[in-house]
């Protein structure tokens, strides 16, 4: 059975033999693309290239289970620690930068509905106008 040697991040590891290839190809720490070349000499080429049958996946051995590390549970909290609430220092300058860039931007969203607001502005005292000089001209006809 040969033996290969792998490089994993300009690292070589191994000797590995193909069950053991064939095993972490299983696991997925190898892929098709991995650098490989066997131990008794030869030059580095991708593992497909030395064992194309592992990408068929027929002769793999099933992944192996790596147990779960439960979460470690929060520390509890005793009624004497003490908790403190912190709350962002920023810079008076900051402040007011984003204060001067809002007006900013409200100064423009404005200029842009102005015409708008002085034409139903217009509307309404047209209105008013026409409801105030009907009523008025009853006064001068009796």
């Amino acid at each position: 059975m040969k033996s290969y040697v792998v490089k994993f991040s300009d690292r070589e590891e191994g000797p590995y033999d193909e069950t053991q290839m064939a095993q972490m190809f299983a696991d997925g720490r190898i892929d098709r693309n991995t650098p490989c070349k066997p131990v008794s000499g030869g030059e580095w080429k991708m593992i497909d290239d030395y064992l194309p049958m592992l990408k068929y996946g027929t002769q793999l051995p099933p992944p192996t289970k790596v147990p779960a590390i439960p979460p470690t549970p929060p520390p509890v909290l005793l009624s004497s620690q003490r908790v403190s609430v912190v709350d962002f220092d920023i810079p008076f300058g900051s402040v007011l930068k984003i204060m001067f860039k809002w007006m900013a931007a409200a100064l423009v969203v404005f200029c842009c509905f102005l015409p708008v607001i002085f034409v139903l502005w217009l509307i309404v005292a047209a209105i008013f106008a026409a409801v105030f000089s009907g009523a008025m001209s009853t006064f001068h006809h009796p």
